[in-house]
C-alpha cells in the first residue's frame, strides 16, 4: 500500500506536463524575431545565428542575463524549458533559466559543469537566497575529460525545465524530476538564460508553454468564426522578409496571414480584443503581447486581423493549430476560436486583380533614403566568409564629440548583419570607451582578436569601418584615426596611423579588403571646428596610403577638404548616410553593388547636397578593381 503514493508522486508532474499545450514562446533561434540581446563587449558576447544562441561570459566572477519579455499566466499550468550545451566553463560557474525577472529581482534554476544544480531568488541590493540546493544530481550530463585525448572535454547537452502547477514549482533535468518548492511572487514577466562565471554556452531551444483559464463574459451571443485567410508571403511594409514567395507556409519560414473573422451569431460583438496562440508546438507567434481590437460587429459583419508567426525548420506536423481568444477589457473570455493552417498547401495571396484573377508579387517598395535606420531589406547575399571590424568614436576623453558616430556604427552593423548577411560572430565591434588605442591594437596585432577569427580561413572578404575624428601627425603627413584616449598634441603616438592599419589588414589571406572612413583627417569635428593647435595639421600634405593591388579598396568621407558634415534627419555622417542608402536601394532592387556603383552613388549625392548647403565636399576612393570588389554579390 505504501508503493502507490510514491508512484503517484512520480507520475503527477508528467500528468501535469501533458496538460500544458498553448505555446507562449517556441524559440529555435533560426533568426532573432523575438529580440534576444545581441552584442559583443569585453565582458560578454551574444549572437543568434542559424538555429543557435551563442553566449559567452568572459569574466571569472559574476553573472550575465540574456532575457526577453515573456507573457506567462501566473496561477495556472505552465513551464519554461531550455536545451543547450556547455562548450567550456569554470567548475564554479554554470548556466540556466531565469524567470519572473523585473527591475528589483529574478529567479534562477541553473546547473554547473561539474554536475550540481540550484534554485536561487535574487533581490536587488541583497545577497541571493538559495531556495533549493546546491546539490549534486546524477541526471546532469557533466563536462568531463575525453579519455586518451589531452586537453579535450565532452560538450554535453542538457535540458532543464521549470514547471508550475497547483501552487508549486517543480524542476526537471533531462526529463527527470529533481525537486520542488512552493510558488513565490515574481518580480516581473521577463525570462531568459543566465551564465555564471566564465562560460561558453550554446542554447538551441527556449520554450515557454502554458494554459489560460478565464472567467466568462456573461450574456455573450455573438459567434466569431474564421472564414478565410490570405498569405502575405514576401516583404512587408517595414521591409522585413516574410516567407519565400511561393504562397505556402513551410517549415523555417516567418509568415503573415490576413485572417478574416465573421460574426455568425445572433448577437453583437463589441468591446473585445483578439489574441492569437499556437497550440501544439513548433510555432512561435510574433507580437503575441500586442492584442488586436475588434470593431463593434453586428451579425454577418467581418474584420481582418493579422497573424504573424514563425515555423520551426524541424516542424514535423502537417497542420498548425491556433487559438484566438476574444476577451473584454477585464480579461474575461467571450469565446476561444480554433484555426488550422495546412503546411505546404497553397494559400490565396492577399492582392487580387480587378478582373477576378489573382497575381502575386514580393511587394517590394522603393527606398526612402531618408529612412535608412529602419525597414532594412532582405537579400540572399552570401557573406558566410565575410568578416568585419567596426570602430566608432562619438565621445572622447580629451577631444570634442564626433556627432552621430555611435549611430553610424550601430546602423552599419545592422546593415552588415541584416542586408549583407554577415554572421554576427564574424564581426568585431568597438565604440567609445571600448575603443582605446590598446583595444584597437589588440584587434589587429599578431595573435590578436581578428587573427583568431581568421585563423585557418582562406579567401576572406574583409570590411573595416571607422566613424569618428581624424587628424594628421608627422608634420601633417601621416593620416591617423583618433581613438578614445588619443591626444591632439601627438596623433602619431596616441592615435592609429592608417599605414599601420593597412599593413595589418593586408597581412591576412583575403579575397578583398574594403575600408570605409567616416572622418576628416584635417583635425576638425563634424561642425568644422579645429581641435588641433595652429599649424599642427596640414591636410594638403597628407600622404594617404597607396593602393597597388586588385584586392583593396579605400573609401574616405573627406579627401582634401576640411569638413565631414552630417545629415540631421537621419542622424548620420553624410558619407555613411549615402553609403547606407546605396545598400538599401541595391538590396531592394535585388542587384549587386560594386565599388564603382557605391562610390558614384555617394559622390553624386554628397556633391548635390554640398552645393545645396554651400559647402565643399569631395569624398575620395582609391581602388584599382572597382568592378570586381562587391559589397552585395
Amino acid at each position: 500500500m505504501r508503493i502507490l503514493p510514491i508512484i503517484i508522486a512520480i507520475m503527477l508532474p508528467f500528468t501535469i506536463f501533458a496538460q500544458v499545450k498553448e505555446v507562449v514562446l517556441d524559440e529555435d533561434f533560426v533568426n532573432n524575431g523575438t529580440g534576444w540581446p545581441e552584442d559583443i563587449t569585453d565582458d560578454f558576447s551574444a549572437s543568434v545565428n542559424s538555429g543557435t544562441y551563442y553566449l559567452t561570459h568572459k569574466r571569472n566572477a559574476g553573472s550575465k542575463i540574456f532575457d526577453v519579455p515573456l507573457r506567462m499566466y501566473l496561477g495556472e499550468n505552465y513551464y519554461i524549458e531550455i536545451d543547450g550545451k556547455c562548450n567550456e566553463g569554470s567548475a564554479a560557474g554554470g548556466y540556466g533559466i531565469v524567470w519572473g525577472k523585473g527591475r528589483t529581482g529574478y529567479f534562477v534554476f541553473a546547473i554547473t559543469p561539474g554536475g550540481r544544480f540550484f534554485v536561487r531568488k535574487m533581490r536587488a541590493g541583497q545577497e541571493g537566497e538559495f531556495l533549493l540546493g546546491p546539490k549534486s544530481c546524477p541526471f546532469i550530463n557533466k563536462v568531463a575529460p575525453i579519455s586518451g585525448v589531452r586537453g579535450a572535454y565532452t560538450k554535453p547537452r542538457n535540458k532543464i525545465r521549470v514547471q508550475y502547477s497547483k501552487k508549486e514549482l517543480m524542476f526537471f533535468i533531462n526529463d527527470h524530476y529533481v525537486g520542488h518548492i512552493p510558488n513565490v511572487r515574481y518580480f516581473g514577466n521577463n525570462a531568459g538564460v543566465i551564465l555564471y562565471g566564465r562560460q561558453n554556452v550554446e542554447i538551441n531551444k527556449f520554450g515557454a508553454f502554458g494554459t489560460k483559464i478565464y472567467e466568462r463574459v456573461k450574456d455573450y451571443n455573438a459567434a466569431m468564426r474564421v472564414i478565410t485567410y490570405a498569405i502575405e508571403d514576401g516583404v512587408d511594409d517595414n521591409g522585413e522578409r516574410l516567407g519565400n514567395g511561393d504562397c505556402r507556409v513551410s517549415p523555417g519560414e516567418t509568415i503573415k496571414l490576413a485572417v478574416t473573422m465573421k460574426n455568425q451569431g445572433y448577437g453583437k460583438c463589441d468591446g473585445l480584443k483578439a489574441t492569437f496562440y499556437s497550440v501544439g508546438g513548433h510555432v512561435t507567434v510574433i507580437d503575441q503581447d500586442v492584442p488586436q481590437y475588434l470593431k463593434d460587429l453586428d451579425k454577418n459583419e467581418s474584420q481582418i486581423l493579422d497573424l504573424k508567426f514563425r515555423v520551426s525548420p524541424a516542424c514535423p506536423n502537417q497542420h498548425l493549430y491556433f487559438r484566438i481568444d476574444l476577451t473584454d477589457d477585464k480579461d474575461q473570455l467571450a469565446e476561444s476560436v480554433p484555426m488550422t493552417v495546412v503546411l505546404n498547401n497553397p494559400i490565396t495571396p492577399i492582392n487580387r486583380e480587378g478582373d477576378g484573377t489573382i497575381s502575386f508579387t514580393l511587394n517590394l517598395r522603393e527606398s526612402d533614403t531618408h529612412d535608412i535606420n529602419a525597414g532594412l531589406p532582405f537579400t540572399m547575399n552570401n557573406a558566410d566568409n565575410t568578416y568585419a571590424v567596426i570602430v566608432g568614436l562619438e565621445s572622447y576623453q580629451r577631444l570634442p564629440k564626433a556627432k552621430y558616430a555611435v549611430n553610424d556604427a550601430k546602423i552599419f552593423y545592422n546593415y552588415l548583419v541584416k542586408v549583407i548577411n554577415v554572421p554576427r560572430n564574424n564581426i568585431l565591434y568597438a565604440i567609445n570607451q571600448k575603443a582605446t588605442l590598446k583595444d584597437v591594437v589588440d584587434i589587429f596585432k599578431m595573435r590578436g582578436l581578428l587573427q583568431s577569427k581568421l585563423y585557418g580561413k582562406q579567401g576572406v572578404d574583409l570590411i573595416f569601418y571607422f566613424t569618428g575624428l581624424g587628424a594628421c601627425g608627422n608634420n601633417g603627413m601621416e593620416p591617423c584615426l583618433m581613438l578614445f584616449d588619443s591626444n591632439a598634441a601627438n596623433p602619431m603616438e596616441t592615435g592609429y596611423p592608417l599605414s599601420s592599419l593597412l599593413k595589418s589588414l593586408r597581412s591576412y589571406d583575403i579575397h578583398s579588403l574594403m575600408c570605409f572612413f567616416e572622418t576628416s583627417f584635417a583635425g576638425v569635428d563634424r561642425d568644422g571646428h579645429s581641435f588641433m593647435s595652429p599649424g599642427s595639421s596640414i591636410i594638403s600634405n597628407a600622404a594617404f596610403p597607396m593602393v597597388a593591388d586588385q584586392r583593396t579598396c579605400l573609401m574616405y568621407a573627406s579627401g582634401s577638404n576640411v569638413m565631414n558634415p552630417v545629415v540631421e534627419n537621419s542622424s548620420h555622417g553624410m558619407f555613411t548616410h549615402y553609403m547606407l542608402s546605396a545598400l538599401k536601394n541595391y538590396a531592394q532592387a535585388r542587384s549587386y553593388l560594386d565599388m564603382k556603383r557605391l562610390y558614384e552613388h555617394i559622390y553624386q549625392n554628397m556633391d548635390r547636397e554640398g552645393k545645396a548647403r554651400r559647402i565643399s565636399i569631395f569624398p575620395r576612393m582609391d581602388c584599382l578593381n572597382v568592378d570586381g570588389i562587391r559589397l552585395l554579390k
